[in-house]
C-alpha cells in the first residue's frame, strides 16, 4: 500500500559533487580535543563596546574586537615586554594597554587609520577655528592644522560609511558627524591615557624593524579570509587624510594580507591545497589564488612572530573562517596547524561564535559552519 513502506532518512550530501574532504576533515579532527565553544566570547570578538568607551569610540571598525578582550588577555600577560598587535586597526589593543599603563605596539598598514590612532596619545587640545556652515569635507579639512582636528575629521568621515565604504544616505552631514566627534574627543582628553605608545604604520607580514625576542605577547585579529579589499572599503576616508598628506598616497601598503602581487605559493598544507584545488575544480580560479595567498602571508607572518616573541609569551589570535562558494575553509584549524610547525604550542580553541547560523554536512562531519575562533597559543 503506497505510504506504508518506511523511508530512508534524507543525509545531507557535499554541495559540490566529487568535492574532496578528506584534508580539511582531518585538520578538523585534529584540532577536535582543544576545540571548545565559548559563548560569553561572541560580543567580545565584535566591536560593539568599542562605541561606547573613551578613545575607543572616536573610529570603530565593524572587523575590530572589543576593549574588554584586551583587558581579559592582560589577566594572561606578563608586561614586563610590550604587547604587540601586528593587525593593529584603530588601536584597540594599543590604547587599552595605555589606559593601563601597558607598554604596547601596534603596526597598522592603511596611514589614515595609523594616523588616527597615533592622534588618541596627543594631550594638547587646541581651539578650533571658525569654520562656516554647509561645507564638504575637503573645505573643512582646509581649515584644520591641528592633529586632533584632522582626526575627528576622518573619523567623521568613517561614521558615515556604510560596510561597503560608500556613503550612508541616510548619514548625517559631514559637518554634523565632525562637530559630534570634536566634542566626544575634548570630553575624553579630560581623562588622558596612562602611557605613549607606539603604532608604526607598516606591513605586518614584514616586521623587521622588531628586535629578536622583544614582544612580551600578541594580541590581534588578522583580516578574515574574505573575498573584499579592506582598502576599498575605506577608500573615502583615507582620501581625507591624503587631502593633507597626498606624499603618502603613492607609498600606501594594501590593507589586506591578500596582496595585488603572484602568490608565492610558499606554504603547501594539504588542507589549503584541496580547498584551492576545490574552488579550481568549479571554476573559481581567483577565490583559489586569494585562499593560497592568504595563507602563505598568514605563514610567513607566524614565522617573524616566533622571531620577536620571547619563550612563554602568549598570542591570542581572533581568526575567522570561510565559506566560498560553498567551498569550506576551516582557516582556526588551519592558522593552528600552520603555527605549530613554526615552533608554538596550541593551548586552547575558543569558539566564539558562528559566522553563518546554518551549518551543513561536510564529508563525515555533521552541522559544520564558518566560526570566529580565538587561538591561543604560546611559543615555546
Amino acid at each position: 500500500m503506497r505510504g506504508s513502506r518506511k523511508r530512508k532518512p534524507i543525509v545531507a550530501q557535499t554541495r559540490i559533487p566529487g568535492e574532496p574532504t578528506a584534508e580539511r576533515e582531518a585538520v578538523e579532527r585534529r584540532w577536535f580535543r582543544l576545540t571548545n565553544h565559548d559563548t560569553t566570547l561572541a560580543r567580545l570578538v565584535t566591536a560593539a563596546d568599542a562605541r561606547t568607551e573613551r578613545y575607543h569610540r572616536w573610529l570603530v571598525f565593524k572587523q575590530a574586537f572589543s576593549p574588554e578582550l584586551v583587558r581579559l588577555f592582560l589577566r594572561n600577560a606578563d608586561a614586563d615586554l610590550p604587547i604587540l598587535d601586528p593587525f593593529s586597526g584603530t588601536g584597540t589593543t594599543v590604547v587599552e594597554c595605555a589606559r593601563r599603563n601597558v607598554p604596547a605596539i601596534g603596526i597598522e598598514p592603511i596611514a589614515a587609520t595609523a594616523f588616527t590612532a597615533t592622534a588618541k596619545f596627543i594631550r594638547e587640545w587646541a581651539d578650533l577655528p571658525d569654520i562656516p556652515d554647509n561645507l564638504d569635507w575637503p573645505d573643512i579639512a582646509d581649515h584644520l592644522t591641528h592633529p586632533l582636528h584632522r582626526a575627528a575629521l576622518i573619523a567623521a568621515q568613517s561614521s558615515r560609511l556604510t560596510a561597503t565604504g560608500a556613503i550612508n544616505a541616510n548619514a548625517p552631514s559631514i559637518r554634523s558627524a565632525f562637530t559630534s566627534l570634536v566634542e566626544t574627543i575634548r570630553d575624553d582628553l579630560n581623562h588622558p591615557l596612562s602611557c605613549r605608545n607606539l603604532i608604526i604604520c607598516a606591513d605586518a607580514r614584514d616586521p623587521s624593524f622588531i628586535g629578536d625576542e622583544s614582544i612580551g605577547g600578541i594580541l590581534t585579529s588578522p583580516p578574515y579570509l574574505s573575498r573584499h579589499d579592506y582598502s576599498k572599503l575605506t577608500a573615502a576616508f583615507q582620501d581625507v587624510y591624503h587631502h593633507w598628506y597626498p606624499a603618502q598616497q603613492s607609498n600606501q601598503i594594501a590593507a589586506h594580507p591578500r596582496a595585488k602581487t603572484k602568490p608565492k605559493n610558499t606554504c603547501h598544507h594539504p588542507a589549503i591545497l584541496e580547498a584551492a584545488d576545490t574552488l579550481n575544480m568549479i571554476r573559481q580560479a581567483k577565490l583559489a589564488r586569494v585562499v593560497r595567498t592568504y595563507f602563505d602571508d598568514m605563514h610567513r607572518t607566524l614565522t617573524h612572530w616566533h622571531r620577536i616573541c620571547k619563550p612563554a609569551a602568549p598570542i591570542w589570535c581572533v581568526i575567522g573562517g570561510a565559506r566560498f562558494k560553498d567551498v569550506y575553509i576551516p582557516a582556526d584549524t588551519i592558522f593552528a596547524d600552520l603555527a605549530k610547525q613554526e615552533g608554538f604550542h596550541i593551548d586552547e580553541m575558543r569558539v566564539a561564535r558562528r559566522l553563518i547560523d546554518t551549518g551543513r554536512k561536510f564529508g563525515t562531519l555533521q552541522n559544520v559552519a564558518p566560526r570566529e575562533t580565538i587561538v591561543m597559543m604560546h611559543k615555546k
